[in-house]
């Protein structure tokens, strides 16, 4: 029998990347990838050490999948594995816990695994073998398999991992140890892969791309040599520092195929909660960062973190990060409370801000992100904008049946890898006459797009002609040949 794994993700987009990289050296190496809910031989957790949420989050449904599938080989990777082994090992006694630093050593992991159970072996044995091998070995943190993302419409290429900050409240730096970079030659050969596949975008991924250092390149020349050296995919930056938005940074930000969409990480509109965060820039920065990103890109996408509730966060620092929003309008902003991590400095800050208070700030961010995004999208209305359909897998069953003005039959269905729920052509109807797809703008906005032909792949034009309650969820456009 052809012996199974399944994958739960936490966390960041690198997670999510890594992932989809060990979930493709499983499948070469015979293994069939099911949905996280099913019963499998193997269940393989990439965990998050962000906050403590996240770490409980990963331990409950760690448990969950023991009593789902008692006889599996639970893997355990990632940022909370490495610095916490011994919690996530004493959940059960099928738990096998592979350092974050270690994840490169996924593929020969799933190569011993399938071995055992070819040969009739103990898979737990076998795995704890793999694992402790592991230990002394080198192992590639750009252990990659370029292509396989499936259910998704853009590809991600990992360029980078770690970081050299040492901000106050993250653990991640601890995880991730210092930064590394992929050389640009093999950045380079993994794009041309990609967009020899046909992906239409690749987001450049890391964990502080602003760290980027390789072959006498920064990221800035990176982006530029990426572009140059490929003929047409397009570029988006996953995340970027405000104080990296330099003249550097703008150019290869203004270049044609990159993504008008950035996202700072800009943590506090307050200059005393920055400074006790330990970041290296003020709000006068952040303020910079996005004027010069829009002169240099129009109006693109501009996305913020806001860390609500740190030490020392009171009123008038509140008030500064909501006046930070206020002048910036930002199109998103991820809101989230504070999280005192073991071992970061923060961890011991006084005085603290009771969580009740954090919540209520965060709801309050919450709300400016929501009209922040009314705005952005009702900004789009009458434009012209580039797009790229959400397929669904079309081996899930169908949801729902429905039709469009035209009578071509449709399907609702879910894509597993991101959760979205998504419009298609129903595979019989293909041929039958143009259809309406759900589909994603350049500039990262939800679309219903009539009029696409039932063959049309990839990118395509599409113009924006109405927002229903200023929502960028119900954006309806046409397609424009």
């Amino acid at each position: 029998m052809t012996p199974t794994v399944s994958f739960r993700t936490f966390g960041c987009r690198l997670n999510q990347t890594e992932t989809e990289a060990a979930s493709a050296a499983f499948r070469a190496a015979g293994f069939a990838v099911l949905a996280f809910d099913q019963p499998a031989n193997v269940v393989v957790f990439n965990t998050c050490t962000v906050t403590s949420k996240a770490e409980q989050k990963a331990r409950r449904e760690l448990r969950l999948a023991v009593r789902r599938s008692p006889d599996a080989v639970i893997v355990a990777t990632g940022c909370y594995a490495e610095l916490d082994p011994a919690a996530l090992a004493e959940l059960a006694p099928r738990v096998v816990v592979l350092p974050g630093s270690r994840k490169g050593a996924l593929p020969t992991l799933a190569a011993d695994l399938a071995a055992a159970f070819a040969e009739g072996l103990d898979p737990l044995d076998e795995a704890r073998r793999s694992v402790a091998a592991a230990e002394g070995a080198s192992v590639d943190p750009f252990f990659f398999d370029p292509g396989d993302y499936r259910h998704r419409s853009r590809a991600a290429l990992k360029v980078q991992d770690g970081c050299n900050n040492r901000c106050t409240y993250c653990r991640v730096c601890l995880a991730r140890g210092r930064s590394v970079s992929l050389d640009p030659a093999l950045a380079l050969e993994r794009a041309r892969v990609l967009e020899g596949l046909g992906y239409p975008e690749i987001v450049l991924t890391g964990v502080n791309l602003s760290h980027y250092r390789a072959g006498g390149l920064g990221f800035p020349g990176l982006v530029e040599l990426l572009a140059r050296e490929t003929d047409h995919v397009a570029y988006r930056v996953s995340s970027w520092e405000p104080d990296g938005v330099d003249d550097a940074f703008l150019r290869a930000f203004a270049l044609p195929r990159v993504r008008p969409h950035l996202h700072l990480a800009t943590q506090s509109g307050s200059d005393a909660v920055l400074r006790a965060m330990g970041r290296a820039y003020r709000r006068a920065d952040v303020l910079r960062a996005v004027s010069d990103a829009r002169a240099a890109k129009g109006d693109p996408f501009i996305g913020m973190d806001l860390i609500m509730g740190f030490p020392g966060e009171g009123d008038d620092e509140f008030v500064d990060s909501v006046d930070l929003i206020q002048r910036t309008a930002p199109a998103w902003v991820h809101a989230f409370t504070f999280s005192p991590r073991p071992g970061t400095k923060a961890f011991g800050m006084k005085p603290r801000v009771p969580e009740r208070l954090a919540v209520e700030r965060a709801a309050r961010v919450a709300e400016l992100a929501v009209r922040g995004r009314a705005d952005f999208a009702s900004r789009r209305v009458g434009k012209t904008l580039l797009a790229v359909p959400e397929l669904a897998d079309g081996d899930r069953p169908l949801a729902r049946t429905e039709h469009d003005d035209e009578g071509a039959a449709l399907f609702r269905a879910r894509v597993a890898a991101n959760g979205l729920s998504v419009l298609v052509a129903e595979p019989a109807a293909r041929s039958t006459g143009p259809v309406t797809v759900r589909a994603v703008s350049a500039d990262y906005l939800k679309l219903d797009v009539r009029g696409l032909p039932p063959d049309a792949r990839g990118e395509f034009s599409c113009r924006v002609t109405g927002a229903a309650n200023g929502s960028d969820a119900d954006l309806a456009a046409e397609y424009r040949p």
